[in-house]
């Protein structure tokens, strides 16, 4: 079984790494700073759970299960050169950041599992994910993001 951000130990581990990201750490790929990432995967969550709402893409109902198929059941991955939505764009749309102090607590915030319904959640481009599906793809944006910075 994969990673799981809801799960309490998978938890504990995520944010022990997120303690270890520094504000003046150097990205080994990509153009964000350390400060933007944590933004940026706020908004991710923001995102998928409809706090933040997507206005560049929208998908019809029948096209959601085959793109969580290609993109949550068989994902292979988050790659160093891939394209991210306008919402969570460091350069187009993302929340802007207000502090690395600030923006640090609001993501660990947002990481508690006490926040999400256990049954899932319904995401704007996935449909229906159970909150399997949705603690794992979010585990793997942040260890993504982590591993581009070292941590």
């Amino acid at each position: 079984m994969a990673a799981n951000f809801l799960d309490p130990s998978d938890n504990k581990a995520l944010i022990s790494r997120l303690f270890r990201l520094m504000p003046d750490a150097r990205p080994r790929w990509g153009t964000m700073t350390a400060g933007q990432v944590l933004v940026h995967c706020a908004d991710q969550l923001r995102v998928s759970t409809g706090a933040k709402r997507l206005t560049s893409f929208w998908v019809p109902s029948f096209l959601k299960p085959l793109l969580k198929k290609r993109f949550v059941t068989h994902f292979q991955g988050f790659k160093p050169s891939m394209k991210t939505l306008r919402e969570l764009d460091s350069r187009r749309g993302m929340t802007p950041p207000v502090s690395f102090a600030a923006d640090h607590a609001t993501l660990i915030g947002l990481l508690s599992p006490a926040r999400y319904n256990p049954r899932g959640i319904e995401h704007p481009l996935f449909g229906l994910l159970s909150a399997q599906e949705f603690g794992e793809i979010t585990w793997q944006h942040l260890d993504h993001h982590l591993r581009q910075f070292g941590v």
